[in-house]
């Protein structure tokens, strides 16, 4: 990881996001971006009605014709599911909390889910209102749909239309692979086109096909960036399924400088960079969101972090109760949002191969960021594993992965359960979102 700082790589991640940038929407791909994000405005009844994946819906839509729209528009519904996905996950875990004066957050925030909040925010809102199942679940199925009539076109009628079959299907199978990640490590369990309850190890599973499909047509597109995504994303699933073989196979082939992003803009709020918007300064960004409290002054292992960067307090927030700091990791709206990385790579590398291994990659991460390095020399496993896992607390700070750590490693949730909570009642100790009781009444299979 020492290339961290060279130019060579530095040229690569360049080269790599510009590549990821190419994707841009026009006047008929926002359209059919309507078409597709607008189903995350709908309940979940309305989701739970959809036909089955191995049924294209013969709707005039999905056509060779519109492929790369419908492509483009099932990005742009994991983008904003997933902008909402780290903002919530980060409140549930601990790196933001609720500062909202309304009450449909502070379940989340409590760690704290009974039948009502069951029903709330995260279960059903859409994603610029942090809602995560449902918008989750909508670019799960956009990005599924569009997989399957792939599947089922040609080479040749596509190429006629100027299309890369394999491109497409590298990009359709990357994200519905991440959005069936999400689930896993965000949720107790969760549902597929009323299925029966899935739990997380099945999730993670599809999630490997997915991601080996996606890297396998990215290859024969040439199209490094996703290959590169697909594996990182494989690493993680394998990682949730505790084969650690496989994650680090995977983890190994990435190339150093990677990281790819959920393009923001400012134009659209479903674009918009959501942790800003919920946790900036005004005018642009929001109040709804806190630093949480063990991120007020963060240190690591005794150092200050300079990649855990929060502002002074403001005063009270909204509710009035909850004292307010600003995340200085998203400063602007259109700033991106990293989905895979390098980085995420090493630090699963790291936490399976441990000793040796370990040391070299977190003391290059420490190089870089002007911390003083780690002698692991003396150590049992189990401390260097809470070195990895403190590691990835800092460097995946906000790119929603420690509510995956938090309940992987049983790690300390605080405050402790049973806290009394600053808006009534008591801190939980919720580590996933469970399913919610709307996908319950209406899925006839739970």
């Amino acid at each position: 990881m020492s290339e961290h700082g060279t130019m060579e790589s530095r040229t690569l991640m360049t080269r790599m996001t510009a590549m990821h940038r190419v994707r841009r929407f026009s006047k008929a791909a926002a359209f059919t971006l309507a078409l597709t994000t607008g189903l995350a405005a709908c309940d979940l009844d309305s989701l739970l009605e959809v036909e089955p994946v191995d049924q294209v819906p013969a709707d005039g839509l999905t056509t060779p014709q519109n492929a790369r729209l419908l492509v483009n528009g099932a990005i742009a519904d994991f983008e904003c599911a997933y902008g909402a996905y780290v903002a919530l996950t980060g409140v549930l875990s601990g790196e933001l909390m609720d500062a909202t004066s309304t009450a449909a957050r502070w379940d989340v925030d409590r760690r704290l889910f009974d039948a009502p909040s069951k029903e709330a925010q995260y279960a059903t809102f859409g994603c610029t209102a942090l809602g995560v199942y449902t918008p989750l679940s909508t670019a799960r199925f956009s990005s599924e749909n569009i997989l399957q009539a792939l599947r089922g076109w040609t080479d040749a009628e596509l190429a006629d239309l100027g299309h890369d079959r394999d491109e497409l299907i590298a990009l359709a199978a990357a994200y519905n692979g991440y959005s069936y990640l999400l689930l896993a490590e965000g949720f107790c369990s969760a549902a597929i086109d009323l299925s029966e309850e899935k739990m997380p190890a099945d999730l993670f599973a599809v999630a490997v096909q997915r991601l080996e499909e996606a890297e396998t047509a990215a290859r024969a597109a040439n199209r490094t960036d996703l290959v590169n995504l697909a594996l990182v994303g494989q690493a993680r699933a394998h990682r949730g399924l505790n084969n650690g073989a496989q994650a680090v196979a995977a983890a190994q082939q990435v190339e150093p400088g990677f990281r790819y992003d959920a393009e923001t803009a400012t134009d659209f709020s479903v674009r918009q960079n959501r942790i800003f918007a919920s946790n900036g300064p005004q005018p642009l960004g929001g109040q709804g969101l806190s630093v949480g409290w063990l991120y007020h002054h963060y240190d690591h292992f005794g150092d200050p972090d300079p990649r855990v960067a929060v502002s002074d307090s403001i005063g009270l927030g909204p509710d009035q109760t909850t004292p307010m700091f600003y995340q200085e990791k998203y400063t602007a709206l259109d700033d991106p949002i990293r989905i895979a990385s390098y980085d995420e790579a090493q630090l699963i590398i790291a936490e399976f191969e441990g000793g040796a291994t370990a040391e070299a990659i977190i003391n290059d991460f420490h190089a870089d960021a002007g911390l003083p390095p780690v002698d692991f020399s003396g150590m049992t496993a189990a401390q260097i594993l809470e070195h990895v896992v403190e590691e990835r607390r800092s460097v995946l700070w906000l790119e929603g992965h420690r509510a995956e750590d938090v309940e992987r490693f049983n790690l300390p949730q605080y405050p402790a359960p049973g806290t009394p909570h600053r808006k009534g009642q008591a801190y939980g100790d919720a580590r996933c979102f469970p399913l919610p009781d709307v996908e319950i009444r209406n899925n006839p299979n739970i």
